[in-house]
């Protein structure tokens, strides 16, 4: 079966700051973020949106940004992403 972020995980390089073993994310051209494996919200504003995923925190920091999804797993942040940090 195609599972279209496993492909994106395989074909490129993951920055070597993130962990991605329980999640999955992708930044679009720093006006959309996506990810997959979330396990629930931290901060929410629209400088700053940070939530969990397996043994991490996620911190999104940027400028106008929204929470256009929010499902049991999955998020996607729109707006513009300055910068994405796992601490």
């Amino acid at each position: 079966m195609f599972n279209f972020l496993n492909e994106v995980k395989e074909n490129v390089k993951n920055p070597k700051n993130f962990d991605l073993n329980g999640f999955n994310i992708i930044n679009i051209s720093g006006k959309l973020l996506y990810v997959e494996g979330h396990t629930g919200l931290v901060t929410l504003s629209k400088e700053l949106i940070s939530f969990r995923v397996k043994k991490a925190v996620i911190m999104v920091e940027g400028k106008d940004m929204i929470l256009s999804e929010l499902s049991d797993n999955t998020i996607k942040i729109c707006g513009e992403i300055k910068k994405v940090e796992q601490i």
